[in-house]
Protein backbone atom coordinates (compact mmCIF):
# COMPACT_ATOMS: atom_id res chain seq x y z
CA UNK A 1 0.00 0.00 0.00
CA UNK A 2 2.05 2.95 -1.28
CA UNK A 3 -0.55 5.69 -1.32
CA UNK A 4 -0.63 8.18 1.52
CA UNK A 5 -4.40 8.07 1.22
CA UNK A 6 -4.39 4.30 1.72
CA UNK A 7 -2.02 4.54 4.68
CA UNK A 8 -4.18 7.23 6.27
CA UNK A 9 -7.36 5.17 6.01
CA UNK A 10 -5.60 2.13 7.44
CA UNK A 11 -4.03 4.00 10.34
CA UNK A 12 -7.23 5.80 11.30
CA UNK A 13 -9.01 2.46 11.42
CA UNK A 14 -6.29 0.97 13.61
CA UNK A 15 -6.53 3.92 16.00
CA UNK A 16 -10.32 3.65 16.13
CA UNK A 17 -10.06 0.02 17.13
CA UNK A 18 -7.86 1.12 20.04
CA UNK A 19 -10.81 3.29 21.12
CA UNK A 20 -12.98 0.18 21.22
CA UNK A 21 -14.77 0.63 17.90
CA UNK A 22 -15.47 -2.22 15.51
CA UNK A 23 -13.48 -0.79 12.64
CA UNK A 24 -13.03 -2.63 9.32
CA UNK A 25 -11.47 -1.29 6.11
CA UNK A 26 -13.12 -2.83 3.07
CA UNK A 27 -11.43 -3.10 -0.31
CA UNK A 28 -14.05 -1.76 -2.71
CA UNK A 29 -12.36 -3.50 -5.65
CA UNK A 30 -12.80 -6.90 -3.99
CA UNK A 31 -16.51 -7.78 -4.08
CA UNK A 32 -16.00 -10.63 -1.61
CA UNK A 33 -14.93 -8.01 0.93
CA UNK A 34 -18.16 -6.00 0.73
CA UNK A 35 -20.00 -8.25 3.17
CA UNK A 36 -17.96 -6.63 5.96
CA UNK A 37 -19.82 -3.36 5.36
CA UNK A 38 -23.37 -4.56 4.98
CA UNK A 39 -24.41 -4.23 8.66
CA UNK A 40 -22.49 -1.00 9.27
CA UNK A 41 -23.78 1.83 11.41
CA UNK A 42 -21.87 4.35 9.27
CA UNK A 43 -20.16 4.04 5.89
CA UNK A 44 -16.97 6.08 5.50
CA UNK A 45 -15.65 6.64 1.99
CA UNK A 46 -11.94 7.39 1.58
CA UNK A 47 -12.13 7.24 -2.21
CA UNK A 48 -14.62 4.86 -3.84
CA UNK A 49 -17.70 3.10 -2.56
CA UNK A 50 -19.57 0.16 -4.14
CA UNK A 51 -22.73 1.36 -5.87
CA UNK A 52 -24.87 -1.00 -3.77
CA UNK A 53 -24.10 1.11 -0.67
CA UNK A 54 -24.52 4.58 -2.16
CA UNK A 55 -28.27 5.00 -1.69
CA UNK A 56 -28.87 2.99 1.47
CA UNK A 57 -30.15 4.67 4.64
CA UNK A 58 -26.83 4.08 6.40
CA UNK A 59 -25.21 7.48 7.17
CA UNK A 60 -22.31 8.36 4.88
CA UNK A 61 -19.07 10.19 5.72
CA UNK A 62 -16.89 11.32 2.83
CA UNK A 63 -13.20 11.90 3.65
CA UNK A 64 -11.94 14.44 1.11
CA UNK A 65 -8.29 13.44 0.78
CA UNK A 66 -7.48 15.22 -2.47
CA UNK A 67 -7.06 18.97 -2.59
CA UNK A 68 -9.97 20.81 -4.26
CA UNK A 69 -7.48 22.35 -6.70
CA UNK A 70 -6.09 18.98 -7.76
CA UNK A 71 -9.55 17.40 -8.01
CA UNK A 72 -10.53 20.14 -10.45
CA UNK A 73 -7.34 19.67 -12.48
CA UNK A 74 -7.55 15.87 -12.47
CA UNK A 75 -11.24 16.01 -13.40
CA UNK A 76 -10.41 18.09 -16.46
CA UNK A 77 -7.60 15.75 -17.50
CA UNK A 78 -9.81 12.66 -17.13
CA UNK A 79 -12.60 14.38 -19.07
CA UNK A 80 -10.15 15.10 -21.88
CA UNK A 81 -9.58 11.33 -22.12
CA UNK A 82 -13.30 10.64 -22.42
CA UNK A 83 -13.66 9.22 -18.92
CA UNK A 84 -16.39 10.07 -16.42
CA UNK A 85 -17.94 9.24 -13.06
CA UNK A 86 -15.64 7.57 -10.53
CA UNK A 87 -12.58 8.46 -12.63
CA UNK A 88 -13.44 12.15 -12.34
CA UNK A 89 -12.43 13.48 -8.93
CA UNK A 90 -14.18 16.80 -9.48
CA UNK A 91 -17.48 15.09 -10.34
CA UNK A 92 -17.10 12.82 -7.30
CA UNK A 93 -16.48 15.80 -5.03
CA UNK A 94 -19.65 17.53 -6.19
CA UNK A 95 -21.65 14.33 -5.74
CA UNK A 96 -20.42 13.76 -2.20
CA UNK A 97 -20.99 17.37 -1.15
CA UNK A 98 -24.64 16.82 -2.09
CA UNK A 99 -25.10 13.32 -0.66
CA UNK A 100 -22.73 12.77 2.27
CA UNK A 101 -24.13 13.25 5.77
CA UNK A 102 -20.75 14.73 6.70
CA UNK A 103 -17.63 15.65 4.75
CA UNK A 104 -14.28 15.40 6.57
CA UNK A 105 -11.14 17.28 5.61
CA UNK A 106 -7.74 17.46 7.32
CA UNK A 107 -6.84 20.95 6.04
CA UNK A 108 -8.34 24.29 7.16
CA UNK A 109 -7.73 25.71 3.67
CA UNK A 110 -9.69 22.88 2.08
CA UNK A 111 -12.43 23.22 4.68
CA UNK A 112 -12.94 26.85 3.68
CA UNK A 113 -13.07 25.94 -0.04
CA UNK A 114 -15.52 23.05 0.47
CA UNK A 115 -17.77 25.31 2.54
CA UNK A 116 -17.71 27.92 -0.22
CA UNK A 117 -18.97 25.26 -2.65
CA UNK A 118 -21.72 23.97 -0.37
CA UNK A 119 -25.26 24.86 0.63
CA UNK A 120 -25.51 26.45 4.07
CA UNK A 121 -26.70 23.26 5.78
CA UNK A 122 -23.96 21.04 4.32
CA UNK A 123 -21.86 19.58 7.11
CA UNK A 124 -18.11 20.08 6.61
CA UNK A 125 -15.92 18.86 9.49
CA UNK A 126 -12.29 19.85 9.99
CA UNK A 127 -10.37 17.02 11.66
CA UNK A 128 -6.72 17.20 12.76
CA UNK A 129 -4.56 14.68 10.91
CA UNK A 130 -2.18 12.84 13.23
CA UNK A 131 0.39 10.08 13.08
CA UNK A 132 1.43 7.23 15.37
CA UNK A 133 3.79 9.09 17.69
CA UNK A 134 4.92 5.82 19.28
CA UNK A 135 6.53 4.92 15.95
CA UNK A 136 7.30 8.23 14.28
CA UNK A 137 10.01 9.60 16.54
CA UNK A 138 13.79 10.15 16.32
CA UNK A 139 15.84 6.94 16.19
CA UNK A 140 19.56 6.23 16.22
CA UNK A 141 21.09 6.60 12.78
CA UNK A 142 23.19 3.84 11.26
CA UNK A 143 25.13 6.47 9.37
CA UNK A 144 24.55 9.99 8.16
CA UNK A 145 23.53 10.42 4.54
CA UNK A 146 26.15 12.11 2.33
CA UNK A 147 26.14 15.86 1.98
CA UNK A 148 27.09 19.03 3.79
CA UNK A 149 24.26 19.52 4.31
CA UNK A 150 22.15 16.55 3.21
CA UNK A 151 18.58 17.03 1.95
CA UNK A 152 16.02 14.24 1.73
CA UNK A 153 12.79 14.24 -0.28
CA UNK A 154 10.35 11.38 -0.89
CA UNK A 155 7.16 12.94 -2.22
CA UNK A 156 4.66 11.09 -4.37
CA UNK A 157 5.59 12.14 -7.90
CA UNK A 158 2.29 13.81 -8.71
CA UNK A 159 2.11 17.35 -10.07
CA UNK A 160 0.85 18.72 -6.75
CA UNK A 161 4.12 17.83 -5.02
CA UNK A 162 6.62 16.46 -7.48
CA UNK A 163 10.26 17.70 -7.29
CA UNK A 164 10.24 19.97 -10.36
CA UNK A 165 10.88 23.15 -8.38
CA UNK A 166 13.52 21.48 -6.21
CA UNK A 167 15.41 20.08 -9.21
CA UNK A 168 15.26 23.44 -11.00
CA UNK A 169 16.54 25.33 -7.94
CA UNK A 170 19.24 22.88 -6.78
CA UNK A 171 22.07 23.93 -9.14
CA UNK A 172 21.55 27.57 -8.14
CA UNK A 173 21.66 26.53 -4.47
CA UNK A 174 24.99 24.78 -5.07
CA UNK A 175 26.45 27.86 -6.77
CA UNK A 176 25.38 30.01 -3.82
CA UNK A 177 28.29 28.82 -1.68
CA UNK A 178 27.10 25.23 -1.02
CA UNK A 179 29.26 23.01 -3.27
CA UNK A 180 28.96 19.97 -1.00
CA UNK A 181 25.18 19.91 -0.64
CA UNK A 182 23.64 16.55 -1.61
CA UNK A 183 20.00 15.85 -2.43
CA UNK A 184 18.63 12.36 -1.77
CA UNK A 185 15.46 11.99 -3.86
CA UNK A 186 13.52 8.71 -3.81
CA UNK A 187 10.10 7.63 -5.11
CA UNK A 188 10.81 8.78 -8.70
CA UNK A 189 8.67 6.27 -10.68
CA UNK A 190 10.31 4.38 -13.50
CA UNK A 191 7.51 5.30 -15.90
CA UNK A 192 8.46 8.96 -15.39
CA UNK A 193 12.20 8.41 -15.83
CA UNK A 194 12.27 9.64 -19.42
CA UNK A 195 11.04 13.02 -18.20
CA UNK A 196 13.03 13.49 -15.00
CA UNK A 197 16.46 12.19 -15.96
CA UNK A 198 16.92 14.41 -19.04
CA UNK A 199 16.03 17.36 -16.79
CA UNK A 200 18.43 16.54 -13.94
CA UNK A 201 21.25 15.52 -16.28
CA UNK A 202 20.82 18.61 -18.43
CA UNK A 203 20.71 21.20 -15.64
CA UNK A 204 23.27 19.47 -13.41
CA UNK A 205 21.02 18.45 -10.51
CA UNK A 206 22.08 14.82 -10.88
CA UNK A 207 25.72 15.81 -10.26
CA UNK A 208 24.72 16.77 -6.71
CA UNK A 209 22.03 14.15 -6.07
CA UNK A 210 21.30 10.53 -5.37
CA UNK A 211 18.08 9.83 -7.26
CA UNK A 212 16.16 6.55 -7.12
CA UNK A 213 12.81 4.95 -7.83
CA UNK A 214 13.00 3.22 -4.44
CA UNK A 215 9.90 3.36 -2.27
CA UNK A 216 11.02 3.35 1.36
CA UNK A 217 9.04 1.37 3.91
CA UNK A 218 8.24 2.99 7.25
CA UNK A 219 11.41 1.81 8.99
CA UNK A 220 13.57 3.09 6.12
CA UNK A 221 11.76 6.42 6.11
CA UNK A 222 12.19 6.87 9.85
CA UNK A 223 15.90 6.08 9.54
CA UNK A 224 16.27 8.54 6.64
CA UNK A 225 14.61 11.30 8.67
CA UNK A 226 17.10 10.63 11.48
CA UNK A 227 20.09 10.50 9.10
CA UNK A 228 19.67 13.68 7.04
CA UNK A 229 19.96 17.37 7.88
CA UNK A 230 16.75 18.52 6.17
CA UNK A 231 13.56 17.06 4.72
CA UNK A 232 12.21 19.17 1.84
CA UNK A 233 8.59 18.58 0.80
CA UNK A 234 7.30 21.26 -1.56
CA UNK A 235 3.54 20.72 -1.73
CA UNK A 236 1.66 23.43 -3.61
CA UNK A 237 -0.20 26.02 -1.52
CA UNK A 238 1.78 24.97 1.55
CA UNK A 239 -0.54 22.09 2.42
CA UNK A 240 0.82 19.58 4.90
CA UNK A 241 0.74 15.92 3.93
CA UNK A 242 1.27 12.63 5.70
CA UNK A 243 5.00 12.38 5.07
CA UNK A 244 5.59 15.94 6.29
CA UNK A 245 3.89 15.01 9.57
CA UNK A 246 6.03 11.87 9.86
CA UNK A 247 9.22 13.83 9.13
CA UNK A 248 8.41 16.51 11.70
CA UNK A 249 7.54 13.89 14.32
CA UNK A 250 10.98 12.32 13.75
CA UNK A 251 12.73 15.58 14.52
CA UNK A 252 14.37 16.35 11.16
CA UNK A 253 14.37 20.02 10.12
CA UNK A 254 11.66 20.39 7.49
CA UNK A 255 11.20 22.83 4.62
CA UNK A 256 7.87 23.49 2.91
CA UNK A 257 6.04 26.15 0.98
CA UNK A 258 4.56 28.85 3.18
CA UNK A 259 1.40 27.63 4.86
CA UNK A 260 2.38 24.27 6.35
CA UNK A 261 2.03 24.87 10.11
CA UNK A 262 4.26 21.92 11.04
CA UNK A 263 7.38 22.91 9.08
CA UNK A 264 10.62 24.25 10.53
CA UNK A 265 11.13 26.64 7.60
CA UNK A 266 8.93 28.22 4.95
CA UNK A 267 9.86 29.16 1.38
CA UNK A 268 7.79 30.98 -1.22
CA UNK A 269 5.98 29.27 -4.08
CA UNK A 270 6.81 30.98 -7.36
CA UNK A 271 10.04 31.99 -9.09
CA UNK A 272 12.55 29.14 -8.60
CA UNK A 273 15.42 31.65 -8.51
CA UNK A 274 13.96 33.15 -5.35
CA UNK A 275 13.32 29.62 -4.03
CA UNK A 276 17.03 28.85 -4.55
CA UNK A 277 18.06 31.95 -2.61
CA UNK A 278 15.72 31.07 0.27
CA UNK A 279 16.86 27.45 0.35
CA UNK A 280 20.52 28.47 0.35
CA UNK A 281 19.96 30.83 3.27
CA UNK A 282 18.23 28.08 5.26
CA UNK A 283 20.92 25.49 4.48
CA UNK A 284 23.68 27.92 5.52
CA UNK A 285 22.01 28.48 8.88
CA UNK A 286 21.16 32.11 8.16
CA UNK A 287 17.44 31.67 8.88
CA UNK A 288 16.00 30.90 12.29
CA UNK A 289 13.54 28.03 12.69
CA UNK A 290 9.90 29.07 12.97
CA UNK A 291 8.94 29.76 16.57
CA UNK A 292 5.22 29.14 15.93
CA UNK A 293 5.71 25.68 14.43
CA UNK A 294 2.77 23.46 15.41
CA UNK A 295 3.42 20.15 17.18
CA UNK A 296 2.35 17.02 15.31
CA UNK A 297 -0.75 15.50 16.88
CA UNK A 298 -1.36 11.84 17.65
CA UNK A 299 -3.41 9.65 15.33
CA UNK A 300 -5.52 8.92 18.41
CA UNK A 301 -6.77 12.52 18.32
CA UNK A 302 -7.82 11.98 14.71
CA UNK A 303 -9.69 8.82 15.72
CA UNK A 304 -11.42 10.57 18.61
CA UNK A 305 -12.76 13.32 16.33
CA UNK A 306 -13.93 10.75 13.77
CA UNK A 307 -15.67 8.83 16.53
CA UNK A 308 -17.52 11.98 17.59
CA UNK A 309 -18.77 12.43 14.03
CA UNK A 310 -19.89 8.80 13.74
CA UNK A 311 -21.76 8.94 17.02
CA UNK A 312 -23.57 12.12 15.99
CA UNK A 313 -24.80 10.35 12.84
CA UNK A 314 -25.72 7.04 14.51
CA UNK A 315 -26.60 7.97 18.12
CA UNK A 316 -26.93 5.13 20.58
CA UNK A 317 -25.31 2.56 18.30
CA UNK A 318 -21.92 0.88 18.72
CA UNK A 319 -19.60 2.32 16.13
CA UNK A 320 -16.27 1.42 14.59
CA UNK A 321 -14.28 1.61 11.38
CA UNK A 322 -12.35 -1.21 9.75
CA UNK A 323 -10.00 -1.88 6.89
CA UNK A 324 -9.13 -5.02 5.03
CA UNK A 325 -7.02 -5.30 1.88
CA UNK A 326 -5.51 -8.32 0.13
CA UNK A 327 -1.77 -7.80 -0.17
CA UNK A 328 -1.72 -8.46 -3.89
CA UNK A 329 -4.07 -5.52 -4.53
CA UNK A 330 -2.47 -2.95 -2.26
CA UNK A 331 -0.46 -1.11 -4.85
CA UNK A 332 -3.31 -0.76 -7.32
CA UNK A 333 -6.04 0.01 -4.82
CA UNK A 334 -4.26 1.96 -2.11
CA UNK A 335 -6.79 4.40 -0.72
CA UNK A 336 -9.53 3.13 -3.02
CA UNK A 337 -11.46 1.75 -0.12
CA UNK A 338 -14.72 1.84 1.70
CA UNK A 339 -14.20 2.28 5.41
CA UNK A 340 -17.16 0.99 7.38
CA UNK A 341 -18.46 1.16 10.91
CA UNK A 342 -19.94 -2.19 11.87
CA UNK A 343 -22.26 -3.30 14.64
CA UNK A 344 -20.57 -5.30 17.39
Amino acid sequence: MRSGMGHTAKHICEAERKLGLTSVLVDCNNEADWINGEDADVHVCHLFMPLKFLYTKTPKVWVAHGTPDLMFEAGYLEHSKGLYGASDGWMLAQWWLQHADATVTFWPRHEAIWKSLSDKNTRIEGVPLGVDLDFWKPVKSDGKFAGAPSIFTAENCYSLKWPWDLFIALPWVVRDGLPEVKLHAVYIPLDQARFWYPLVNRNGSSFHSYISNRVFDHEELRHAFSSTDFYCGLVRYGDHNYISLQANACGVKTISYRGNPYSSYHVDFGDQRILAQQLAAILKGEVEERQDKSPVVSIMRTAERMKEIYESLAPGKPTGLAVKKPKKQRAMTAGASLATLTVQ
